[in-house]
């Protein structure tokens, strides 16, 4: 999630000058030159202080939110990077037939996808994008190794009831991923690239 600009650092400064002015006033109007100069240099040590202190956490705000900003950009690069691969990955083809069912056995792992949602850089309704699309591909992958179970196991032939099943819910995983995927892809501007190719 954004974080709000912090005001409090240029609050502070503009009561001060508005401070500096009402004392300037009060006190040439009502106090004798050797108290004016005590007081003057006793008040302008304080505001000089103070106003340094300001400027400094204004300072160190404004680098925040620059390295905030550069930050996004990585992981936006990052994660074009990401979501190219997994969806080149997941739209390949590239399957194995198993008693005449097509099975994409691969997995896949939602690493910078993660990293953007433990950031703390994004708005909240694309937090949870990452978060929705992360739970399917994990998702995906238990059912990517509970098809591999099954080829590994020694009761064979295979129950077409098992099969049908499990290549049902890799597919519907497998398209909920692409859609989300392309739904990150509109609310963050970012473009798929397709340098890779693998069928």
């Amino acid at each position: 999630m954004k974080k709000m600009p912090n005001l409090y650092p240029t609050i502070a400064v503009l009561i001060s000058l508005i401070f500096s002015i009402a004392y300037f006033l009060y006190i040439k109007s009502n106090v004798n030159d050797k108290t004016w100069d005590t007081a003057t240099n006793f008040v302008t040590t304080i505001l000089s202080i103070v106003i340094g202190a300001m400027i400094s956490i204004i300072l160190y705000n404004l680098q925040q939110k620059t390295e905030s900003e550069q930050r996004v950009t990585e992981l936006k690069k990052n994660l074009q990077a990401e979501l190219s691969d997994i969806n080149r990955v997941l739209s390949s083809g590239d399957v194995i037939n198993v008693n005449g069912l097509p099975f994409l056995a691969i997995f896949i792992e939602p690493i910078i996808i993660d990293e953007c949602a433990k950031s703390g850089l994004f708005e909240t309704k694309d937090v949870e994008n990452f978060l929705h699309i992360s739970r399917k591909i994990k998702f995906y992958n238990v059912q990517v190794n509970y098809f591999l179970s099954i080829l590994t196991t020694s009761n064979n032939p295979f129950s077409p009831e098992i099969l049908i099943h499990c290549q049902k819910n890799m597919e519907t995983s497998r398209i909920a991923i692409i859609n989300d995927i392309k739904t990150i892809q509109t609310q963050l501007n970012l473009s798929l690239s397709d340098s890779i190719n693998y069928k």
